[in-house]
C-alpha cells in the first residue's frame, strides 16, 4: 500500500485528501525494517518473512497482546492491512488483477466517439488520470483493495462547476467517512433525503460534503438498523477476526524463538549432588529463577518460561523452534480463509502450483470476482460523473491471456458446430431455420431475425423457392450460408 504527500495543491480540501491516512492512532510510529532485521525465514510456499523486525513491528501497534483486531472496526481493518501479511496479500492480488481492465466509454451502440474535444473524451482524460498522484490503473486498484477491505468504497469528485464532468476523483479512507441516516428511511427515494449529512473525519476537523460531492461504491450489506445513526455496512471480512489474529499471534511466537530461542528446559534439585546441588529449592528461589529467566525466555508476551521444580529430577531440555510447533501452517490456514472468505481460489497466490491449476483458479477469479466488481464499479462510476443514460463507462478485461484461452476454446467449438449444422443442411435433414437456431446456440445472434445483407438476400431466395422461380443462385447460398469465420 502506497502513501502519498502532496505539499501544494490550489484547494484546500484536495489538499487535505491528498495524504491517504487512516489517522488511527496519532502515537504510532511507522517502522522500517532498515536496521531493524534480525533473521529472515522461508516458508514451504516460497514467502519470505523478515522476523524479528515484523514481530517487533506487530508488537508496536498492538502492544503486546494477542487478540487486538476487532474486524467490526474500520480502523482496526487499517490496521490490520499492515500488521496481517495474508489478509494484505490476498487483498492487493484483487487490487492488481482488477487494474489490469481497460476502460471505455461508448454510447449505447458502442460507438467510442474520439474525434474532438466533446464529453467522451473529457471522460475519458478523467479515468486515465483521477487526480494529480494516482494514474487510472493506480486508482482503479486502490478501488478493489478498498472493496475488499471494508465492503465499500466513498470516493470524493470535485468538480469547477456542478453540471461538469469532475476534474479530479480521490479515494475517501472508509475509516474517516461518516453519513447521517435519516431515522426514517423507508418513505424516501433520493439520497439527499435518506442521508442528512456527511463528513469527512480530518484530524480534529470535520468536512461536511454535498451529495453530489461524492458516491459510494459497495459490495456490502447496508447495515439498515434502527439504532445505527450514520451509514454502515456488513462485509464478510468482519468475520476475519480469528484468522488475523491468531496470524498475528504465531508470528510474534516465531520472531521470540528465533530471536531469544524459547524455552530450554527444566530447572530442577539433583538429590544426586551434581552441579545443582543436593538440596530442596525453597519457594521463594524458585520465584527468583523463574522471574530471571521469564525476561529472557518465552513465547508469545513471555508467558511459557523456563520452569523449576522441586522434584528429583535432572535438567530436562525442552526444544522448542517453529518446526516443532508447526506455528508456519497457520500461513496457509489465514491465506486460505482469507481467500475463501473473499471468493478467490488460493492457487492464484502460490506460486509453485501447477500451470493449469494456477491458470484455471485465474481464470474463475477474473469470471466470479473482478468482472462482476468491475461492471458494480463502472455503474456507480457511470451514474456519479456522468449522469446521462446516453454514455457508458465499462472495464473491458477480454484481453487477459487466461481469458483469451476460453475465447479459443469457443472458437474451436463454434467451427466445429457449424460445419456439422451445414452438413446436415446441405443433406435436407434439417431446414434453414432450425440450422439457424443450432447456431445461436453458439453466436449471438436472433435466428428468426437476421441482420444486414444476409436479410435481405435469404428473404429473396426464401421467396423465389416459395413462388417456384428458384434460381441457380440458391444452390450456391445453400452451401456458403452457415459458412462462419473463426
Amino acid at each position: 500500500m502506497a502513501l502519498f504527500v502532496c505539499t501544494k495543491m490550489k484547494y484546500p480540501l484536495l489538499q487535505k485528501l491528498a495524504f491517504w491516512k487512516s489517522n488511527w492512532n496519532s502515537s504510532s510510529k511507522s517502522f522500517s525494517m532498515v536496521g531493524n532485521v534480525n533473521a529472515v525465514e522461508k516458508d514451504q510456499a516460497g514467502n519470505i518473512w523478515y522476523i524479528n523486525a515484523l514481530s517487533k513491528g506487530l508488537q508496536q501497534i498492538i502492544g503486546g497482546k494477542s487478540d487486538v483486531f476487532d474486524m467490526l472496526n474500520l480502523a482496526d481493518k487499517r490496521k490490520a492491512l499492515i500488521a496481517c501479511t495474508p489478509f494484505a496479500t490476498v487483498v492487493e492480488r484483487c487490487g492488481s488483477m482488477f487494474s489490469n481492465g481497460r476502460f471505455y466509454v461508448t454510447d449505447k451502440e458502442d460507438n467510442e466517439h474520439l474525434d474532438g474535444d466533446n464529453k467522451y473524451n473529457k471522460i475519458r482524460t478523467l479515468l486515465k488520470q483521477p487526480n494529480p498522484i494516482q494514474s487510472g490503473k493506480q486508482f482503479n486498484k486502490q478501488v478493489e483493495i478498498t472493496l475488499k477491505t471494508f465492503g465499500f468504497c466513498p470516493i470524493y469528485t470535485f468538480r469547477a462547476l456542478r453540471s461538469e464532468i469532475p476534474v479530479s476523483m480521490w479515494i475517501i479512507p472508509p475509516e474517516l467517512f461518516h453519513a447521517e441516516v435519516d431515522a426514517n428511511i423507508w418513505k424516501k427515494s433520493r439520497l439527499e433525503e435518506v442521508i442528512k449529512k456527511a463528513w469527512i473525519e480530518w484530524g480534529s476537523e470535520n468536512i461536511y460534503i454535498e451529495s453530489d460531492e461524492y458516491f459510494v461504491v459497495s459490495d456490502a450489506s447496508a447495515n439498515i438498523n434502527v439504532t445505527e445513526k450514520e451509514l454502515s455496512y456488513i462485509h464478510i471480512t468482519d468475520s476475519l477476526a480469528r484468522p488475523v489474529n491468531n496470524w498475528i499471534a504465531q508470528m510474534i511466537a516465531r520472531g521470540t524463538l528465533i530471536v531469544d530461542g524459547g524455552p530450554k528446559g527444566v530447572l530442577c534439585n539433583d538429590a544426586n549432588g551434581d552441579i545443582y546441588g543436593d538440596n530442596s529449592l525453597t519457594p521463594g528461589e524458585i520465584e527468583k529463577l523463574n522471574e530471571s529467566f521469564k525476561r529472557k525466555y518465552g513465547v508469545v508476551g513471555k508467558l511459557f518460561s523456563v520452569l523449576v521444580t522441586t522434584a528429583n529430577v535432572k535438567w530436562v531440555p525442552i526444544t522448542g523452534n517453529s518446526e516443532d510447533l508447526k506455528l508456519y501452517q497457520e500461513d496457509k490456514e489465514c491465506r486460505n480463509t482469507i481467500c475463501n472468505s473473499l471468493g478467490i481460489n488460493p492457487n492464484v497466490l502460490i506460486s509453485d502450483s501447477t500451470y493449469d491449476n494456477q491458470n484455471g483458479a485465474k481464470r474463475d477469479a477474473y469470471q466470479d470476482l473482478i468482472i462482476p466488481d468491475s461492471e458494480n464499479y463502472c455503474e456507480a462510476l457511470t451514474k456519479a460523473i456522468v449522469g446521462d443514460d446516453e454514455i457508458i463507462i465499462r472495464l473491458d478485461y477480454s484481453h487477459i491471456s487466461v481469458l483469451q484461452e476460453d475465447k479459443k476454446s469457443a472458437a474451436s467449438a463454434l467451427s466445429l458446430a457449424s460445419n456439422a449444422v451445414r452438413n446436415l443442411y446441405n443433406d435436407g435433414i434439417i431446414t434453414l431455420s432450425e440450422s439457424r437456431k443450432e447456431v445461436a446456440n453458439y453466436i449471438d445472434i436472433d435466428p428468426d431475425n437476421p441482420e444486414g445483407d444476409f436479410k435481405q438476400e435469404s428473404q429473396s431466395i426464401e421467396n423465389n423457392i416459395q413462388n417456384g422461380t428458384q434460381t441457380e443462385k440458391y444452390e450456391d447460398f445453400k452451401k456458403s450460408e452457415l459458412l462462419v469465420e473463426v
